[in-house]
């Protein structure tokens, strides 16, 4: 048994249901989403850039420069991996070259 608010609700449920699915499955409302999905993009930019010129103003840092920052840092770890790996080959090798001269000698 249905509780006796439910019957009203259902008979003004269906009908905008049906109303809003067809509006929101039409063409007219995907071009309107994806222009305001641009809309939002480019102002979400704008305010961005400008947020990121008045941090500079003051001489503080945006978090544009940060991420630059923490990229370079990455890059120079990466670096100094390879570095690392290159030096303990060479290392080994040499181990290698000089145990196998005293083996011969």
């Amino acid at each position: 048994m249905t509780p006796l608010w439910r019957q009203p609700f259902d008979a003004i449920e269906r009908p905008i249901t049906a109303i809003s699915e067809s509006w929101v499955q039409s063409n007219l409302f995907m071009d309107l989403a994806a222009a305001a999905f641009r809309v939002e993009r480019r102002l979400t930019g704008d305010m961005h850039h400008l947020g990121e010129r008045w941090l500079h103003a003051w001489g503080l840092q945006s978090r544009g420069d940060i991420v630059r920052v923490q990229n370079q840092i990455a890059g120079l770890e990466r670096q100094l991996r390879q570095l690392k790996r290159e030096l303990e080959r060479r290392e080994e090798a040499s181990q290698t070259r000089d145990a196998s001269q005293r083996t011969a000698a």
